[in-house]
């Protein structure tokens, strides 16, 4: 899980623009606008006291370890680049028709 935590850091850095939810939220839209170019991948944010993101996300399909050990960790590395300490998953793919994090 180190090594998703470390990908996630040093991805967040490449869309990196300023800190905080507001930056993270245009750090997400950037990489997974890119992501879309390579994936059928559907992304949406709404950002208020948390930052709160929505996805259908096709690698449950492909990798479905990657969903079960690596995304979460994946996604607080890349909000630690920003100062967002907390990450929590709401729903995932398959369970749910979309997966949704909260950032605080």
């Amino acid at each position: 899980m180190v090594f998703a935590e470390k990908a996630g850091e040093f991805l967040g850095r490449l869309v990196k623009m300023k800190d905080g939810l507001e930056g993270l939220q245009y750090g997400l839209q950037k990489f997974f606008g890119e992501a879309r170019d390579y994936v059928d991948f559907e992304f949406s944010s709404e950002l208020g006291d948390r930052l709160v993101t929505a996805s259908r996300c096709p690698i449950h399909r492909y990798m479905p370890i990657w969903c079960e050990k690596y995304c979460l960790p994946f996604a607080k590395g890349f909000a630690r680049v920003y100062g967002v300490e907390n990450v929590r998953r709401v729903e995932r793919q398959p369970e749910s028709e979309r997966c949704l994090f909260e950032f605080w």
